[in-house]
């Protein structure tokens, strides 16, 4: 059965694979694929030995003692108000994560400084190239990071780790100083404004609690009207009692000299007549009860004229104690908004003050060195990483095995051609009836008849 017979067959047909043809296979192309592998295992050491240069690895260990998991907008505790949270915002210096610190690790800046510092521009160095043969990662579960500098120098492999880790210590704590360099900056300038408001508005209330009708004038002056009028209404209130008790006596007076004569008849003896004469005298009682009267209605006139004044008077009063409420009032609220304002200044200015003083004694402090240490300096590395000849002529083999063996089944596949009686019965499914003898120098000689 010929391959053109193999893409006939039903799809549910089964295709039998003798293992014995497989063996042929192999055994018949054994030698080129055990010299193409050999040559392919060949090839690999050469150009592991003698061609590829060694690549030494340095490694260092940083430790970050300032992380967190993830970042986050605003602090995770809030224990002062509104404006100090504010400030702290502003001042503070930013948390990392783990991640943010190993991004900065390959970061182009960090780089040039570690080009700079070793003079590696001669060496045609760029901080793509110099960022090519770093490798950062995070140490499972910990806050260390391992820097790995691959070089062919291992000299300058080393040099290298511990430069990187010496520039980023310097690179972060740069970035600190900046950061807090322009935290101080904003909490002086902020100072200086807040100072210049806090005088305009404690001038003010100065000005105001120096006019002629500050606030404390107005109380007192208020305070003086309402006892004032409280006097007042409790003697119009006595004035009122005393008219009615004065109407009530006038009006008894004035029953009493109704019902008195005016009159009365007197009888006097003459001596000179001897005789008994009647004579009409004003009445004394009625003169009396007369005059009193007179008093009483003076004493009521007197009476009612003063609560008549002392009512216009009281009436007076509180409208202008009304008026004077109402100027007190707006003073006082004025006073008040005043002293708010520059009690809320002085708070801010204090506050400002002190988050200034916090941020200059952090601006001291090299905040490199306290948010990353170097755990383990690099060491010049002895033994090359690569290449791995061992590693690589054994890659080389399998690899050439693999390929060679299936590039025979793949020429055998395509050569469709009968060269053995075997090859006649399984393709064709006939039988052999003779075999024709390969031609050789033996059996071609020409034999005439002649017999030569």
């Amino acid at each position: 059965m010929n391959d053109t017979d193999f893409r006939r067959l039903p799809e549910d047909d089964e295709i039998e694979i003798d293992l014995r043809q497989i063996i042929t296979v192999l055994k018949k192309w054994s030698k080129m694929i055990i010299i193409m592998t050999l040559l392919c295992m060949i090839t690999a050491g050469i150009v592991s030995y003698f061609v590829l240069s060694p690549v030494y690895q340095a490694s260092t260990l940083l430790m970050v003692t300032q992380a967190t998991d993830k970042l986050t907008a605003t602090p995770a505790a809030n224990t002062g108000d509104g404006l100090e949270n504010v400030v702290n915002t502003v001042n503070r210096t930013p948390v990392l994560t783990m991640n943010s610190y190993l991004g900065q690790l390959k970061s182009e800046a960090l780089m040039q400084r570690v080009i700079d510092k070793l003079d590696l521009d001669k060496l045609d160095y760029t901080p793509a190239g110099l960022a090519g043969s770093i490798e950062g990662t995070i140490v499972k579960d910990s806050n260390l990071i391992e820097v790995k500098v691959n070089n062919n120098d291992p000299i300058l492999a080393s040099r290298i780790a511990n430069t990187l880790s010496v520039q980023y210590l310097a690179m972060m704590t740069d970035k600190n100083q900046e950061q807090l360099s322009r935290s101080v900056a904003f909490l002086d300038n902020q100072k200086v404004l807040t100072d210049k408001d806090l005088t305009q508005a404690e001038q003010a209330l100065e000005d105001l609690l120096s006019q002629p009708r500050g606030v404390a004038v107005l109380e007192a002056e208020f305070t003086q009207k309402s006892t004032d009028v409280v006097n007042y209404d409790s003697r119009l209130k006595i004035l009122q009692v005393e008219i009615q008790q004065t109407q009530a006596a006038v009006a008894r007076l004035q029953q009493e000299l109704a019902a008195t004569p005016q009159t009365i008849s007197m009888e006097k003896w003459s001596e000179a007549t001897g005789t008994h004469t009647q004579t009409q005298e004003v009445n004394p009682l009625y003169v009396s009860t007369a005059q009193q009267l007179s008093e009483k209605q003076a004493q009521l006139a007197e009476k009612q004229g003063e609560s008549a004044a002392l009512y216009t008077l009281v009436s007076t009063m509180h409208s202008d104690l009304d008026s004077l409420q109402a100027e007190l009032a707006s003073k006082r609220m004025q006073q008040e908004r005043l002293q708010r304002e520059v009690d809320r200044l002085k708070l801010t200015s204090e506050t400002l003050a002190q988050k200034g003083t916090e941020t200059q004694i952090a601006k001291s402090i090299d905040l490199g060195d306290t948010s990353v240490m170097v755990i383990s300096e690099a060491n010049i590395p002895t033994d090359p990483i690569k290449p791995n000849k061992k590693f690589n002529m054994a890659i080389a083999m399998l690899l050439g095995f693999m390929v060679f063996t299936l590039l025979a089944f793949i020429l055998e596949y395509l050569d469709n051609t009968i060269k053995t009686p075997e090859d006649v019965s399984r393709e064709l499914d006939l039988p052999v009836l003779g075999v024709i003898p390969l031609a050789t120098s033996y059996n071609t000689q020409q034999h005439s008849y002649g017999g030569y």
